[in-house]
């Protein structure tokens, strides 16, 4: 059943009992994404020209004034979550190849490549001479920026694919495994971990501030924990299928977004301040501010949307597939991918096309965003038993697959499954913490 069909069902939702999501399985969709011309890396500015990463495994080199190639590398694995991190004229980036790459960031010619045991897809953090990254292995590695030499790894007990944030003496990263970990950036001894209940998929670096890090977790929950100690400061609940990226800071206001359409602002201690609902088939991506206002992403719509400050919607630009990743803003000019294999250049004055770059390949297949996740309710055999009496009915669309079973007497269950051309397959559940 499509979640919109929910919103129609009152009578009956008042008799069942409340409908929850649960979350039934470990997310793993983005590790399954395959090979296509989808444009999967945010798009990075660097000394006068743009980089980013491709799912038909090649790293572009453009010119951001009107999409000229200048150059492209091929890799051996595509290129999803992750972005490319440059410092001092050489380009990092990890793919599903199972490689961490260094490029000479002008030419595109390859300097050295450390070879991991399974994918990456964390975006790489450069500081003081190392290069630290996660994987799909359980690793989060330190190499030696200039040669590609292993300096150290520790060992988690899941996959990683947030981006590394280096505070001072520390190196911080969510994980899989349901923890954030905070290592020495010199040695990776462990400082502290600190234990939430879902997984931490953050694609970009924890936000941080006056020695408090931020970010969020599959169990719908940002927090606010201290760099130093792993003690939790506040937590607010934000969206009901997870957070999959870490929030963003502007001035006083941390800006996050969420798995359910939603984009929440609160203030530095916790207190929600506004938030923009959309579909609930929505997921949001990673929001960035230019000049005060606003763009983010959207999966559900294909979307970039421009906000105020105050969470106002300005406008909104319509791709020919999903828009997630971070964006740039060059003058009056928002550079940003889509998985429709373009990355578009538009006119933020008149939502106009400026150029597009099109990347060789079909659009790449991903599972569908809510697949770990499912509707349900409970309610007793007897009490099943006295509203099929009853006789309810309603329609369901000819694409959707709709089972139902209850199991003793203790749970009636609502599993569901939608897909159709151009859109996701949904099965959705979520676990209440």
């Amino acid at each position: 059943m499509n979640m919109a069909d929910f919103d129609n069902l009152d009578d009956f939702s008042v008799e069942l009992g409340n409908f929850d999501v649960k979350q039934v399985k470990k997310f793993d969709r983005m590790w399954r994404t395959e090979q296509g011309g989808s444009v999967s890396s945010g798009v990075v500015y660097y000394n006068g020209l743009i980089y980013f990463g491709c799912a038909n495994y090649n790293i572009y080199c453009v010119r951001p004034e009107n999409g000229e190639l200048v150059w492209k590398f091929k890799t051996e694995g595509c290129m999803v979550e992750s972005r490319v991190t440059i410092h001092d004229g050489v380009l990092y980036m990890g793919t599903y190849d199972r490689n961490m790459y260094a490029l000479n960031a002008d030419t595109g010619k390859l300097i050295w490549k450390y070879t991991t045991n399974d994918k990456i897809a964390s975006t790489a953090t450069y500081s003081d001479g190392m290069i630290y990254f996660g994987g799909k292995d359980q690793y989060v590695y330190a190499l030696d920026a200039s040669n590609g030499s292993l300096v150290w790894k520790y060992r988690t007990y899941d996959c990683m694919i947030t981006e590394p944030l280096v505070v001072g003496d520390k190196v911080l990263v969510g994980c899989y495994d349901h923890f954030a970990y905070c290592l020495d950036k010199k040695t990776g001894r462990l400082i502290w971990r600190f234990e939430t209940q879902g997984e931490i998929h953050n694609t970009n670096a924890f936000a941080h501030k006056d020695g408090i890090v931020y970010f969020g977790s599959f169990d719908n929950y940002l927090r606010a924990v201290d760099i130093e100690t792993g003690r939790l400061i506040w937590k607010a609940k934000a969206g009901n299928y997870g957070i999959g990226v870490s929030p963003v800071i502007d001035k006083d206001i941390i800006l996050q977004a969420t798995r359910d359409g939603m984009l929440f602002a609160f203030d530095m201690n916790g207190r929600l301040l506004w938030k923009y609902v959309g579909s609930d088939e929505d997921v949001m991506g990673i929001p960035c501010v230019h000049n005060g206002l606003i763009y983010i992403g959207s999966v559900g719509d294909w979307c970039m949307h421009c906000f105020t400050p105050d969470g106002k919607e300005l406008w909104r630009f319509k791709a020919e597939m999903f828009v997630y990743e971070w964006s740039v803003m060059l003058g009056n000019h928002l550079l940003f991918p889509s998985w429709d294999c373009n990355v578009y250049c538009i006119d933020i004055r008149t939502r106009q096309v400026v150029w597009k770059f099109r990347c060789a390949g079909s659009p790449a297949y991903v599972p569908p965003p809510y697949e770990a996740f499912e509707f349900q309710t409970t309610v007793s055999e007897k009490e099943f038993r006295e509203e099929r009496r009853k006789d309810y009915s309603f329609e369901f669309r000819e694409e959707e697959d709709n089972t139902s079973e209850y199991k003793s007497d203790i749970t009636y269950q609502m599993g569901t499954t939608y897909r159709e051309k151009g859109k996701y397959q949904v099965d959705s559940r979520e676990e209440e913490f």
